[in-house]
C-alpha cells in the first residue's frame, strides 16, 4: 500500500512538474500533457479519475489556479497579468474560475493572506471561518487545500479512501462542472431567395455541431434531438428545459451567388437572455474559415479555453475544393435530413470524381453502407464500409466517424477485440459527443468485457447527448436488466416505447423484464400487444396463446424458436437468426442445441455473436467445458474469478 501510494504520488508530482514548465502557455492542454507523460488522452483521463476524482482539464485548471494563488499572495503583479501568466487567455474567465475554486475573488487574496498569517498554516482556523465560502464551489470532491507537502499527503490519503469505495474509470466520464456546458444547436433558417439553398443552411449548422462536438468540455445535443424544433414557436427557455440544455444556438444563413451571410446568436436557456449575437459576411471561398471562427466564438462566449488539439481539429479544412464540398453538403442534406441514402451516396461519389483525396466523402460512404440495412448490415455492407473507412483514415486520421465504423466492423464481423477497443477510443477522443461511438462501445464493454460500470457511463453520456435516441433507450434498458435493476430497465423501455410506439423491441425487452420478475402474465401481455402491430403477427396470436397456456413462458420460447428455425430453413441465411435461436435454447436449458446453433452462428458470422460471453441467456453455461472452448475459439477467454 505504501509503495503504491508513493508511485501514485510520484505520478501526480510528475504531472505538476510538466505543468510547471508549461503553465504560462495557454495552449498547453490535455493532449499536450498526455503526450509529455507518454499516455493517451483516455489513459490520462482514467488515471486522474482513479487517483484524484478529477478530469484532465480540471486537474490542469486547478494547478494553474494554485500557482495563481501563490503569485497573488506574493503580490507579484496585478490579477489580470497573473491570469495571463498562468495560462488563462481571459482575465474575466480567470476571475470566475478563481472564485468558484476558492470561494473568494483574486482581489480578496491580500485580506485572506493577513488572516492566514495569524494562524500558522491556517488549516483549522481558516476552515472554520471560511467554510460557507469554500463549500460553494461546484466540485465532485471538496478539499481543504494549501500548497505544502502536508496538504498533498492529506489530499492523496482522502483520495485513496474514496477510491476504496468506488473505482471511477472511463474514457469520457462527464464531470459535473462540465455538464453546465450543454448546448443545443437549432436548425438555421434559410433566408436565401432560392429555396433550393436549404441544403446549404442545414450543412452550415451540421458543420458547427461537428466543430463544437470536438470540444471535450461541451455536451452538444444531437441533431436528431433538436430537429423537432425546426419550426417551433417555443421560447429558448422551454426548448432548453425540454432538451436539458443550458445554452441554445440559433441563426440564419443567406447565400446569394458567391456571397454568404450567417447570423448566429447564443442564448442562456435558464434565464432566456441572449448572451451574444453577430452577423458574419464573407465570400463563399472563406466558408471553412468562417465556420471555424463562429465555432471558436461560441466556445469563447461559454468561457472555455480550447486546447491546441481541439483548435487543430476545428481549424482543419476538410478540402480546398469548394465544388467538391458543395456536393458533399448536398450529400449530408439528402442523407441526414431527407433520409435518401442512395441520392446521398450519388453525391458522395460525385465528390470523389472531382476530388479523389476527399477523406470526408469516403467517411460518408462508409457510414452509408453501415447504415443502409442497420441494425443488420449485410456482409457486403460490412466489407464496403470497412474499405471506405480505411481509405478515409489513410487520408485523414483525425476524423472520428471512420474510426467508429471500423470499431463496429471489428466488433461485429472481424471479432478483433483489441482493434475494437482502440478504434472506439480513438473515435471518442476525436469527438467526445459521437453518441454512436459511445453506444457502440458500450455494447463491447457490456457483452465482450463484462464491464457494466463503464458501459453504463458510456450509455448515460450517449443519452445526455441524444435524449430522443430510441436505440440508446433500448440499450440502456437492456443494461439495467442485465444488472438486475428492473425499475430503471422498465423506465428506459417505456421511454423507448414513447419514442417509437409501434416498434416491437421495447415490448420484447419488457417481456424479458417481467419474466425475470416472475410476472408471467404481464410478460405474455407484452408479446400480445406488439405482435398485433402487424397483420401476420396478429394471425399467429392464437397459437402463441396456446403455447403459453400449455407450458408457460418456456412454451412461448419453444414455439417462437420452432417458428424461427422453420423460417430459417425456408428463407436461407438470416443475419442473426442462428444466434437468437441459441439464446432461446439456452432459456430452455437445452445445452447441446445451444452449442450447435452457436457453431452455426459462428460459421455464418452472425453480427451479435460478440455478445456471447456475457449474454445473460448463457449465464448457466459459464462452467460448461464445450461452451468455454467456444469462447476460446472466439478469442474471448475464460471468466475471471472475482475475489
Amino acid at each position: 500500500m505504501a509503495s503504491q501510494l508513493s508511485m501514485d504520488q510520484n505520478f501526480v508530482e510528475r504531472l505538476k512538474a510538466v505543468l510547471e514548465s508549461n503553465f504560462s502557455n495557454e495552449h498547453f492542454g490535455v493532449q499536450e500533457l498526455a503526450d509529455e507523460v507518454g499516455l493517451s488522452r483516455s489513459q490520462l483521463h482514467r488515471k486522474l479519475n482513479a487517483l484524484l476524482g478529477k478530469s484532465s482539464s480540471q486537474f490542469i485548471r486547478e494547478y494553474r489556479l494554485e500557482r495563481a494563488l501563490e503569485m497573488l499572495k506574493n503580490e507579484e503583479t496585478t490579477a489580470s497579468e497573473i491570469a495571463y501568466r498562468v495560462g488563462f487567455n481571459s482575465p474575466t474567465y480567470f476571475n470566475t474560475c478563481f472564485s468558484d475554486f476558492y470561494g473568494y475573488t483574486p482581489g480578496e487574496v491580500k485580506f485572506k493572506k493577513s488572516e492566514a498569517s495569524n494562524n500558522d498554516i491556517g488549516l483549522k482556523t481558516s476552515a472554520s471561518k471560511n467554510t460557507k465560502k469554500t463549500f460553494r464551489r461546484k466540485r465532485k470532491f471538496t478539499t481543504l487545500f494549501w500548497v505544502s507537502s502536508v496538504a498533498l499527503v492529506l489530499l492523496l490519503g482522502y483520495t485513496f479512501y474514496m477510491n476504496s469505495k468506488t473505482n471511477i474509470e472511463t474514457v469520457v466520464e462527464p464531470q459535473m462542472e462540465e455538464l453546465d456546458k450543454t448546448v443545443a444547436v437549432l436548425p438555421f433558417k434559410n433566408l436565401s431567395h432560392h429555396p433550393e439553398n436549404a441544403y446549404f443552411a442545414d450543412a452550415i449548422r451540421e458543420d458547427i455541431i461537428n466543430n463544437l462536438s470536438k470540444v471535450e468540455q461541451i455536451i452538444v445535443k444531437s441533431r436528431q434531438s433538436t430537429e423537432k424544433y425546426r419550426a417551433s414557436s417555443l421560447s429558448a427557455k422551454d426548448i432548453g428545459e425540454a432538451l436539458d440544455a443550458n445554452y441554445i444556438v440559433g441563426g440564419s444563413v443567406q447565400k446569394e451567388g458567391q456571397k454568404i451571410r450567417i447570423r448566429v446568436h447564443l442564448i442562456n436557456s435558464k434565464t432566456d437572455v441572449q448572451l451574444w449575437a453577430k452577423d458574419f459576411d464573407r465570400d463563399y471561398k472563406d466558408l471553412f474559415t468562417l465556420e471555424s471562427e463562429i465555432s471558436k466564438q461560441i466556445v469563447s462566449e461559454l468561457n472555455l479555453v480550447l486546447s491546441p488539439f481541439e483548435l487543430e481539429l476545428i481549424d482543419k479544412a476538410p478540402t480546398d475544393n469548394l465544388e467538391a464540398y458543395n456536393l458533399y453538403m448536398k450529400a449530408v442534406y439528402y442523407g441526414v435530413y431527407e433520409e435518401d441514402i442512395h441520392l446521398a451516396r450519388s453525391y458522395l461519389n460525385s465528390c470523389l470524381e472531382i476530388e479523389p483525396n476527399f477523406a470526408v466523402a469516403y467517411s460518408g460512404l462508409a457510414i452509408s453502407y453501415l447504415w443502409e440495412n442497420w441494425p443488420n448490415p449485410t456482409e457486403n455492407d460490412i466489407l464496403r464500409a470497412k474499405d471506405y473507412a480505411e481509405k478515409a483514415i489513410k487520408l485523414d486520421n483525425k476524423l472520428s466517424e471512420p474510426h467508429r465504423v471500423l470499431g463496429w466492423v471489428y466488433l461485429s464481423y472481424d471479432w478483433d477485440w483489441k482493434r475494437t477497443e482502440s478504434q472506439f477510443e480513438k473515435a471518442i477522443s476525436l469527438n467526445p459527443n459521437n453518441y454512436f461511438a459511445l453506444f457502440m462501445y458500450s455494447q463491447y464493454l457490456q457483452y465482450s468485457v463484462g464491464d457494466f460500470e463503464r458501459a453504463r457511463k458510456m450509455l448515460d453520456r450517449a443519452q445526455l447527448i441524444a435524449p430522443d435516441s430510441f436505440r440508446v433507450s433500448i440499450l440502456s434498458s437492456e443494461l439495467y436488466l442485465h444488472q438486475g435493476d428492473f425499475n430503471n430497465a422498465l423506465r428506459q423501455a417505456e421511454r423507448a416505447e414513447e419514442q417509437l410506439p409501434k416498434d416491437a423491441w421495447p415490448f420484447w425487452v419488457k417481456f424479458k423484464i417481467y419474466t425475470a420478475l416472475g410476472e408471467y402474465d404481464l410478460a405474455y401481455k407484452q408479446l400480445e400487444i406488439s405482435w398485433a402491430f402487424e397483420e401476420e403477427g396478429k394471425e399467429k396470436l392464437p397459437l402463441l396463446w396456446e403455447a403459453y397456456m400449455e407450458a408457460g413462458i418456456k412454451g412461448v420460447y419453444k414455439w417462437i424458436n420452432d417458428m424461427d428455425i422453420e423460417h430459417l430453413k425456408s428463407q436461407g441465411t438470416l443475419y442473426n437468426n442462428a444466434y437468437w435461436i441459441a439464446q432461446k435454447f439456452a432459456y430452455l436449458e437445452e445445452d447441446a442445441k445451444v452449442l450447435e446453433w452457436l457453431e452455426t452462428a459462428f460459421e455464418r458470422k452472425n453480427a451479435e455473436l460478440y455478445k456471447v460471453k456475457y449474454d445473460p441467456y448463457f449465464e448457466k453455461l459459464h462452467n460448461n467445458p464445450e461452451f468455454l472452448k467456444f469462447l476460446k475459439k472466439m478469442n474471448l477467454g475464460n471468466y475471471e474469478i472475482k475475489l
